[in-house]
């Protein structure tokens, strides 16, 4: 059989708060994700969901546990070695965008090739295509609304056809209609590529539309299980 994609083992974090005892967010965290997967991860605010991904996305370290990728340990990763990880591997798309002002549509979605100094095929034009915008390619982020901005953060977060995608309330923002639309187009793109997602989510709604949920509570991961 083979490895999972992601597997964590024992993950524990804490933050020291000033003049007050460590405030333990997660212990105890198990978690495997097979290839291919689409999980949404639930709690209530505070419970730790966002915490969790970006440990997974190695944006933050661990107090102590394992991580795994394809059942080779992450542990003495240096931050090198967590940045050419996640060029390659590993999509984001977070609540707020998070695109760049200055760059165009066309820009903004080709930023991960330039940065990991990677050449595109034109087939990058399709993903243009496919999330709606390519009659918007020479606009600036600031000309766009909300859904319309995570519409080209979904594109560049599958630009390098990375296997998972990590995505931090990615409707948050939107408005009901907006949030609905954005939210079918990342599964369906996600699932007819065969990459697996962890989407980090407070809407039972969202999350039964995405898969099996996992819930946070007490620290500790629950329904890791198919």
């Amino acid at each position: 059989m083979s490895a999972p994609l992601l597997e964590v083992r024992d993950l524990h974090k804490s933050y020291q708060l000033k003049g007050r005892p460590a405030l333990e967010i997660l212990h105890g965290i198990d978690l495997q994700l097979p290839a291919g997967e689409c999980r949404p991860i639930c709690g209530r605010s505070g419970a730790g969901k966002s915490t969790l991904l970006h440990i997974l996305g190695g944006l933050e370290n661990p107090d102590r546990g394992e991580i795994l990728w394809k059942g080779e340990s992450t542990r003495g990763w240096d931050r090198s070695r967590w940045a050419i990880w996640r060029r390659k591997a590993v999509g984001f798309v977070f609540q707020s965008y998070h695109l760049i002002p200055e760059l165009t549509v066309e820009e903004n979605i080709r930023l991960p090739a330039m940065l990991a100094g990677v050449p595109l095929e034109e087939s990058w034009e399709d993903l243009l295509d496919e999330v709606g915008m390519t009659l918007r390619r020479d606009h600036l982020p600031a000309e766009l609304s909300g859904g319309e901005q995570q519409r080209v953060a979904v594109a560049r977060a599958l630009v390098l056809e990375p296997e998972l995608i990590l995505a931090d309330e990615p409707t948050g923002n939107l408005d009901g209609a907006s949030a609905s639309a954005v939210l079918d187009l990342l599964v369906k793109m996600v699932r007819q590529r065969q990459k697996s997602l962890l989407l980090v989510t407070h809407d039972e709604t969202v999350a039964g539309r995405v898969g099996t949920p996992l819930r946070i509570a007490d620290g500790r991961l629950a329904g890791n299980r198919s």
